[in-house]
């Protein structure tokens, strides 16, 4: 990754981060809007997205955003019911997407509960391919990822068939965290991004989080380090739990 093309920015505590998460997804929002007419973005799961998306729900976040103009994915997606805590879409509803103006074409929900996941995938990738209107990779706007202990994303996990994927934009996978039987983004689909947001928290994320920055490149040990958008930015928020072995905070 070339230095100019990543930003890393470390905050005292997760409400902290969450609130500059919300101004900078606002910012990228307006600007792709005056650019192109719409707003595209990738949610993840996880926890520490959660107030982030709550906040976006809420004034002053939620009126900066024309919600009419904005196509919501997903990342990655698990095995189970939309209706499942487990899901990413799930804890997305709950805290945002119930509490804004967006119709139901707007939301595109990753089927992680359709026993085919080959066919799944599939319909997933001809989703987005009608959505952006292109043969080749779509260029999200904006994808917001977490990390893992150790060094996963989406649910790209270390040493698997998933990190050499080249053809395929969605595929199913089967991770070594509960629950297995997954959907994911694919290397290419998250590196055609304009703009990548890395959301980390927690201490034990920190030996991680200095591997993935400061080590060798390594991405079969620490997928994250995958991600390097060919003509995106990346930008890392992180608390300093997830920062304290770092040895250059902020850049």
């Amino acid at each position: 990754m070339q230095e100019q093309s990543m930003h890393i920015a470390t905050y005292p505590d997760v409400g902290t981060l969450s609130q500059e998460a919300a101004r900078y997804i606002v910012r990228i929002a307006k600007e792709s809007i005056a650019t192109h007419g719409r707003f595209t973005i990738a949610l993840s799961g996880g926890t520490t997205p959660k107030k982030l998306y709550g906040l976006l729900a809420e004034e002053p976040y939620r009126s900066q955003i024309d919600w009419a103009l904005v196509e919501i994915f997903w990342s990655d997606e698990r095995n189970v019911p939309p209706s499942s805590q487990d899901s990413n879409y799930y804890l997305a509803k709950e805290v945002l997407l119930d509490k804004v103006p967006l119709a139901e074409k707007q939301i595109h929900r990753m089927p992680g509960e359709d026993p085919d996941r080959d066919a799944a995938s599939q319909a997933y990738e001809a989703d987005l391919r009608r959505t952006f209107g292109s043969a080749g990779i779509p260029a999200f706007d904006l994808i917001q990822l977490g990390m893992g202990p150790e060094g996963h994303t989406a649910s790209l996990f270390p040493h698997q068939p998933s990190l050499h994927e080249q053809q395929r934009l969605i595929m199913p996978v089967d991770v070594p965290k509960p629950p297995p039987p997954r959907l994911t983004f694919t290397p290419p689909l998250l590196n055609a991004a304009i703009h990548v947001l890395f959301l980390v928290t927690g201490a034990e994320k920190a030996e991680a989080v200095q591997a993935v920055l400061e080590g060798p490149h390594q991405p079969d040990e620490y997928p994250a380090q995958i991600v390097r958008p060919t003509q995106g930015e990346v930008t890392w928020m992180f608390d300093t739990a997830a920062a304290a072995n770092l040895r250059n905070k902020q850049v």
